[in-house]
């Protein structure tokens, strides 16, 4: 499949409540991957999925169609049989569209729809094998909740991705993670440390299977997390980006229901008026589109270690023959990220600054006795091609 990053959305409106119109929105806001409106063919008009999907087409975006016909709990309800042919009725109506991207198969399932999941990834993916489904599931976590919601202990985890990946023949998988935003009055460093490991494992897993991960990052508050600013949006970004993911999918876009503490999505209440939090994501996918989109989208990560606050040992960073030394004017995280480009397998370097809410001066002493010195913002990353360093 095609291993471009790709932006996206999380979106859980009904189909007819908004229309056509909305495409410009997700244009505007720098996604590249819509998530449709969610389709249910008893109820909703066929017409207005292809209006949105005719929309796209014009825009320059593919769309993730949700449709009730290809997702893990309608295949736990009905007959194989029925279920398929429903799916193949789903891809004549959606599929063959120019703007589609794949099909949504669900999210999070739970113990009990483990096995509907998996064989509905690998249904939708045989039906349509052009297209690519997209199935999310839960992050890892400690505690007695990540038993109870997933039934496996983190061990008995790692064997059920792997099988989405071998048994589903999934090529793209997702997982939702939003503790890196937890209220301050909880344990902020172990939510964070919980995003850096998913990221580690989820990727780790893909790779070894020739797949690619998106991550889901947080944009609206609720429950114990907090509403996001434009810094946590920028440092969600990029730290998702400097450990491997080609993707990243928003929770979410639109806040019609007052309920549960949601608040402050990029759009609110039954107008869908924009927040400032649109603003934020907007102008922080633009810069990425500017400036990073074209060279990550030539490479892929190698290598990935941290400075400062290390939540896994193996990850600390040490010299090695192409840096010397990295440090900062405060004793602030540091993310320092290797990269190969695809076809030229020319090498990267980038510099993050990890931590969620100040700036630090980073100095990077190259094992070539260059060193290069800049400030970044919470989140802020620096590209550097390393053969150009090494030249001067």
């Amino acid at each position: 499949m095609n291993k471009n990053i790709q932006l996206s959305f999380w979106n859980y409106v009904k189909t007819g409540m908004l229309g056509k119109t909305a495409v410009k929105d997700w244009k505007e806001l720098g996604m590249t991957i819509a998530m449709s409106f969610d389709f249910d063919v008893e109820l909703h008009s066929k017409k207005e999925m292809i209006e949105v999907l005719d929309e796209c087409a014009k825009e320059g975006l593919k769309l993730i169609i949700r449709d009730k016909r290809t997702e893990f709990r309608t295949y736990a309800e009905k007959p194989a049989e029925e279920f398929i042919k429903g799916v193949r009725e789903a891809y004549a109506d959606f599929g063959r569209h120019e703007a589609t991207f794949g099909f949504f198969v669900g999210d999070e399932p739970a113990p009990h729809e483990e096995e509907a999941f998996i064989k509905t990834l690998k249904i939708v993916g045989e039906e349509m094998p052009e297209l690519t489904p997209f199935g999310n599931s839960f992050p890892y976590w400690g505690g007695s909740h990540f038993l109870m919601l997933t039934g496996q202990k983190t061990e008995r985890y790692d064997k059920l991705v792997d099988r989405m990946l071998v048994e589903g023949n999934a090529k793209l998988l997702g997982f939702d993670c939003y503790s890196q935003c937890i209220e301050p009055q909880f344990n902020q460093q172990t939510g964070i440390d919980t995003w850096f490991r998913n990221l580690d494992k989820w990727y780790e897993h893909c790779k070894e299977h020739d797949a690619v991960c998106w991550a889901s990052a947080l944009c609206v508050g609720h429950w114990a997390h907090r509403v996001p600013t434009e810094d946590d949006i920028r440092w969600q970004l990029y730290t998702a980006l400097a450990h491997g993911m080609r993707g990243v999918v928003w929770f979410h876009l639109y806040q019609y229901m007052l309920e549960e503490s949601y608040r402050n999505a990029p759009f609110y209440g039954k107008n869908f008026k924009r927040t400032e939090t649109f603003n934020y994501l907007a102008r922080q996918q633009d810069i990425f589109h500017q400036y990073y989109e074209e060279q990550f989208n030539k490479m892929e990560l190698t290598d990935v270690y941290h400075t400062g606050q290390i939540y896994d040992l193996k990850k600390s960073f040490c010299t090695d023959e192409t840096i010397r030394e990295v440090n900062g004017r405060f004793s602030y995280p540091t993310i320092i990220s290797y990269y190969k480009e695809f076809d030229s397998e020319e090498r990267w370097v980038s510099i993050v600054n990890a931590h969620q809410r100040n700036s630090n001066e980073i100095t990077v002493h190259f094992a070539c006795g260059k060193d290069r010195t800049f400030w970044l913002a919470p989140g802020e990353i620096k590209l550097y091609k390393i053969s150009e360093i090494e030249k001067e």
